[in-house]
């Protein structure tokens, strides 16, 4: 028989989402994990992980800090997106991470923005969610998860990446050549092509 963990609890945070922001993207998907690290996510799911959310972050070009005297005279024109490069990675995603026990996916979102950038941001809505069925071969359990994708607004901070998690993060008016899957849907809605 197989056991479904966290169905319920996550199941109740989509209903909550859907009922509270205009959600522009939902997906599901199942998601094949390799069984020697399986267990792992099992252990992780069982103590209460339900997954991470994400922010969308856009900074006006009235919130850009202005360019010391020795920089030429540039008039920044478009909004920004903060972007950032995982350790490891080649493509650009969005900041954000796991939720921790007690946290709403909204409070989890911004703790993890300003933990791994530096940047404050206030939430504006939910563009998304994706929610995974995780199983492995020759194990007896689906693992439900959920990943959130907010808007956000620029609040304030500096760029300062934290060194054990990213390898860069910058604010970007075009789009990347490489963006990483959970932010190809936003990205394609928010940046001209």
């Amino acid at each position: 028989m197989t056991d479904h963990i966290n169905r319920t609890d996550v199941r109740e945070r989509l209903r909550r989402l859907d009922e509270e922001y205009d959600i522009e993207y939902q997906e599901e998907a199942e998601v094949s994990v390799d069984p020697a690290t399986f267990p792992e996510e099992v252990e992780l799911a069982r103590s209460g992980y339900l997954g991470s959310s994400y922010v969308w972050v856009v900074r006006t070009p009235s919130q850009t800090v202005p360019l010391s005297e020795s920089m030429a005279a540039v008039e920044e024109k478009r909004p920004r997106v903060l972007m950032i490069l995982g350790r490891g990675g080649h493509a650009w995603g969005i900041p954000g991470g796991g939720r921790e026990t007690g946290e709403t996916f909204e409070e989890g979102a911004r703790r993890e923005v300003c933990e791994e950038t530096n940047i404050e941001c206030k939430l504006t809505d939910c563009f998304g969610t994706r929610y995974e069925y995780r199983s492995a071969p020759g194990h007896d359990e689906v693992l439900h998860m959920l990943r959130v994708v907010f808007t956000g607004e620029y609040a304030g901070g500096n760029i300062a990446i934290q060194p054990g998690e990213l390898n860069g993060a910058a604010w970007f008016a075009h789009r990347p050549s490489q963006v990483h899957p959970l932010a190809r849907p936003v990205a394609a809605v928010w940046f001209e092509e």
